[in-house]
């Protein structure tokens, strides 16, 4: 079957191709910036140019295709991009042209924390484009996903830069919250499960690595791995909000917003063991799998620090 991929090139995009092909698959790739796509072996898949909020694009992309599996999100508002523009406008242009093609199977894939809450903007915008495919018309499945980490990642690698700079490490109000992070090869390998499962369609489903952590746990794991002895110092929601939002001015792309780190503070979990139940595996831990964070040299840890990501740790 063809397997049109959106969002390709990304953190999990590419993980989805190549387990899509490891399985069988023929694979379309949307690919929204020219040359990103010389990650794939040449002619292994088949590419096409553009963006989600074509028309024009979507209308030549989707002969052929069997299922799709849609995963471009924007968790930022950057150069004029909006979180409804992306998350809510671009899933209902997806949905609207799958529809009209009659693709059997959409895999959309959100996060733990969708909601109908404006207050959220990100997560509001997540779950309005849960809306659009669940209300499309598309035989779907959506698969709201806990944090992701991996080489390359967005979330463990500054907590190692943060490690790597600081002998006091700064944590955003009691760090108490509770996450369950999953590797991204362990999500794509949900994501490529669905594809073909009928009895998945209408469904829902949040899943989560084995582990419910909360970020001082998650903190103290990074350190062992790094062989660092850090104490943390908790700073007040404001004080950070108000360093965030400072330099979002300075910065057109800062590493983190303050509407991001507001997030932080909502509870990022799944039932446990959806996994095994419904895919028939064990997701890996977050300790013993982030090998990866001891690559970070001071100079990027530094850099990390002053709110930029060297393209060497995250490369997409």
């Amino acid at each position: 079957m063809l397997v049109l991929v959106t969002g390709a090139t990304g953190f999990l995009g590419r993980r989805v191709v190549r387990q899509l092909q490891e399985h069988g698959h023929d694979v379309r790739c949307l690919v929204h910036t020219p040359g990103r796509e010389r990650m794939f072996p040449d002619r292994t898949v088949d590419i096409h140019y553009g963006s989600v909020l074509d028309a024009d694009v979507l209308s030549e992309l989707f002969y052929d295709v069997g299922a799709v599996v849609h995963l471009v999100s924007t968790i930022g508002q950057f150069r004029g991009v909006t979180f409804d523009q992306v998350n809510r406008q671009g899933v209902a242009n997806m949905v609207a042209s799958a529809v009209a093609n009659r693709v059997k199977h959409f895999i959309h894939v959100s996060v733990i924390g969708a909601t109908n809450d404006p207050a959220y903007a990100y997560f509001y915008s997540k779950w309005r484009g849960e809306r659009e495919v669940a209300d499309g018309g598309v035989p779907y499945t959506i698969i709201r996903s806990s944090l992701m980490f991996g080489e390359g990642d967005m979330f463990i690698n500054p907590l190692a830069a943060l490690t790597r700079v600081f002998p006091l490490v700064p944590v955003v109000g009691s760090g108490r919250n509770r996450f369950q992070p999953i590797a991204v090869d362990d999500v794509a390998r949900c994501i490529v499960s669905a594809v073909d499962r009928e009895d998945l369609r209408g469904k829902t489903i949040e899943i989560g690595g084995p582990q419910q952590l909360s970020y001082n746990e998650i903190m103290a794991i990074v350190a062992r791995t790094m062989g660092k002895r850090r104490l943390r110092i908790h700073l007040p929601m404001w004080l950070v909000y108000l360093a965030a939002a400072t330099l979002g001015r300075l910065k057109k792309r800062p590493l983190a917003t303050a509407g991001q780190l507001r997030m932080l503070a909502t509870r990022n979990v799944a039932e446990p063991g959806t996994v095994e139940q419904i895919f028939g595996f064990t997701p890996r831990t977050l300790e013993g799998n982030i090998e990866y964070v001891k690559t970070i040299g001071f100079g990027e840890g530094l850099r990390v620090a002053m709110g930029s990501m060297p393209s060497r740790i995250r490369d997409h």
